[in-house]
């Protein structure tokens, strides 16, 4: 959940649009859409899920127009570097946090995507986006990206959840008869697992608080981006029979932490074992605030597994998800990607 995006340190209380050299689009160059008959706008477009809806978007239909939004449209982000290279996307610099940011963004557009990095200030900046899609008269179904369902509420014990659960219903009341919408829910990002290969793996170890035995199913950004595409583009009948369902997606494959640390065993080179170091809590979330989370979220991460033990990380995508776009990226696979990336081995 939390690795989506990275940390959000130092960034800047107000952004811009239109004022950098190398893109962003200007909201002025909205004006030349009049003749797309498809815009959809994608909020955390340089996030992994993000990101990976806009590849879609592109590669499912050339025809429409994405407007990509981000906060900054420089630095060195390789998400910048692609969609600069797809002729249908416009970025657009966004501060979701700021309503005066959203002025315009959705003039002409049909359909719009929002997913945000859990922070203080989450929920704000989704209802903005929410409150901006709604009163434009042009945009007719939102896709949001949730959470684990299951730990979904208003009184969860898990803040990010909480935000979730408001964020829902006030695009529920929000949305009324004008909007459709869904909200896909996802189970645990393979990409959370990025903190063993830049942390752990090159002392060749992962170390969680959970059981070796734990299973959990779980889920590839690219698959959920794959599912959100395919809504996004949907007939207005199919986008019917999906309105107000939050769906769950998981990955293929039940996998414990265990199988994980084989897994890396077997894809880097030949003479190095990798081995799971069960950590309690509250040194999990020690090394996780270490690493730059605050408390709040390296405590939320570390609910999670005793969730694994209790055998709730392992549900079925639902049959809709599985309709629309199956989930088929596996946790040997991602890992057989991202092991070239780990630095070597510490001494």
């Amino acid at each position: 959940f939390f690795f989506q995006n990275k940390k959000r340190k130092n960034q800047k209380k107000k952004t811009t649009m239109g004022q950098k050299k190398s893109k962003p689009s200007t909201v002025q160059d909205l004006s030349d859409s009049k003749a797309v008959t498809t815009v959809i706008v994608v909020a955390g477009a340089t996030g992994n899920v993000g990101f990976s809806v806009v590849q879609e978007l592109a590669q499912l239909d050339g025809n429409v127009e994405i407007r990509a939004l981000t906060r900054s449209s420089s630095g060195e982000k390789p998400a910048l570097a692609a969609m600069k290279e797809l002729s249908n996307v416009k970025i657009l610099e966004c501060n979701l946090s700021e309503k005066s940011s959203l002025i315009n963004i959705f003039d002409g557009a049909t359909a719009a995507f929002v997913v945000a990095a859990n922070f203080h200030g989450q929920v704000e900046a989704e209802k903005n986006f929410i409150d901006a899609a709604v009163s434009s008269s042009s945009c007719k179904y939102l896709v949001k990206i949730g959470t684990v369902r299951s730990y979904t509420s208003n009184d969860s014990q898990i803040e990010y959840a909480r935000g979730h659960a408001e964020i829902e219903e006030h695009l529920e009341q929000t949305a009324g008869d004008d909007m459709k919408w869904t909200v896909l829910c996802p189970n645990w990002f393979m990409t959370n697992h990025l903190a063993d290969i830049f942390g752990t793996l090159p002392q060749n170890i992962i170390v969680y608080p959970v059981d070796p035995q734990a299973k959990v199913s779980m889920i590839d950004p690219r698959d959920v981006g794959a599912v959100a595409a395919r809504l996004l583009l949907a007939s207005d009948e199919v986008r019917l029979t999906h309105h107000a369902l939050k769906l769950d997606i998981s990955g293929p494959d039940e996998v414990t932490i265990s199988q994980v640390a084989e897994m890396y065993t077997n894809a880097l080179e030949e003479g190095r074992t990798v081995n799971h170091v069960k950590c309690s809590s509250d040194d999990y979330v020690a090394a996780t605030v270490k690493a730059g989370y605050p408390e709040w979220q390296a405590e939320d991460i570390s609910k999670n597994f005793p969730l694994w033990e209790a055998g709730k990380m392992v549900f079925p995508s639902a049959p809709q998800v599985m309709d629309l776009a199956p989930p088929k990226r596996t946790m040997e696979e991602w890992i057989s990607e991202m092991v070239p990336l780990s630095p070597p081995p510490a001494n």
